[in-house]
């Protein structure tokens, strides 16, 4: 795709190659942050030439998502620029209508890419309780294109067969964080509410009962396992009263402790959180931190210091309601966690 013409998109999706390549191999360092630098003069540059044709449009958009993966590697985790270019690679796309007149393959990956981490950064931002992120945003580098309202879901219909077997469960999970309100909101006691939480419960159990497709990997299928059922766990917990939630949970959840996450390794940091947020007894909580310390023993895995703050934060809050009669709201308790990192997380 960088090899395809000399535009300034696709110098910029080489040198966002190069750049995290730098940073995967070497760490961060004087190269890779020149190549970072010069990437972001080029997509700027190349949103300064004028309308983007679809080829120009993929490439922006893959050098948007090669930035914010720079962005979350990076040793510290310091820095929150991450969700902006995810913000910029889908404004590119609603902007020069991408999913809707492509016919390649390359780019259907490219947009399930987009999605995926669209959703994720959707629910970092449900939760993240600092103002931080509000004061940033009229100052996001990646802004290329003016924020339209679109309707719910606008990038996550596409005109084509999704090739990610997580693109069904993660869709749910996004129509989810767009309809999740207050508890402390009247409305959320409302029929209207509580349907459409109860709709959503019952497309994720159909697909949690639906068979695991036989062409994926251990380490594939354990990862669509984990996203149906945590997604599962965090509708069934917005919908319910505090810590009420349907006894089908317990089966989920015990199966899970009892098979893949006491040997296997989860890159997935989103249902790891939500996961850890069910790990009530001793036992369960040390099968977390042994799966999280397999995890990062992979020199491959980013850091995992913001997810492990975050599941340390909610255990905190956990043990200090335990003889309350006050129970912590759950969505409020998953805030306390996310907001715990110095800079919003990604749990991509």
């Amino acid at each position: 795709m960088a090899m395809i013409n000399n535009s300034a998109s696709a110098s910029a999706l080489l040198h966002a190659m190069l750049a995290y390549s730098s940073l995967h191999h070497h760490g961060l360092s004087e190269t890779s942050l020149k190549f970072k630098v010069q990437a972001l003069h080029l997509l700027s540059t190349s949103a300064e030439d004028g309308e983007l044709s679809l080829v120009n449009a993929s490439q922006h958009v893959a050098a948007s998502m090669l930035l914010g993966s720079f962005e979350t590697l990076r040793p510290s985790e310091s820095s929150g620029e991450w969700l902006w270019h995810i913000w910029g690679a889908v404004d590119v796309i609603q902007a020069t209508q991408l999913s809707d007149h492509s016919s390649e393959n390359e780019t259907h990956a490219l947009i399930d890419w987009v999605n995926y981490h669209h959703t994720l950064s959707r629910f970092s931002t449900q939760h993240w309780r600092h103002k931080s992120l509000a004061s940033k945003a009229s100052k996001k580098p990646m802004q290329l294109f003016r924020r339209r309202t679109t309707p719910p879901l606008s990038i996550y219909r596409p005109n084509h067969p999704s090739i990610d077997p997580t693109s069904s469960i993660m869709s749910l999970l996004f129509e989810a964080c767009n309809i999740y309100m207050d508890p402390q909101d009247p409305q959320s006691q409302s029929p209207e509410y509580r349907n459409s939480l109860r709709r959503l419960e019952a497309q994720v159990d159909d697909l949690i009962a639906s068979p695991v497709p036989n062409d994926l990997n251990p380490e594939s299928a354990f990862a669509l396992e984990l996203y149906r059922v945590a997604t599962r766990i965090y509708i069934a917990r917005a919908s319910q009263s505090p810590w009420e939630a349907p006894a089908v949970l317990d089966s989920l959840v015990d199966a899970l402790f009892n098979g893949p996450v006491a040997s296997c390794t989860c890159i997935h940091f989103f249902p790891l959180l939500i996961l850890a947020c069910e790990s009530r007894r001793d036992d369960q909580r040390v099968a977390i931190l042994n799966l999280i310390d397999r995890t990062q023993r992979d020199a491959r895995i980013r850091s995992m210091k913001a997810v492990t703050n975050a599941i340390q934060a909610v255990w905190v809050q956990q043990d200090l309601h335990a003889d309350s009669e006050v129970l912590v709201n759950y969505m409020d308790l998953l805030s306390i966690g996310i907001s715990s990192s110095s800079s919003i997380p990604s749990f991509a």
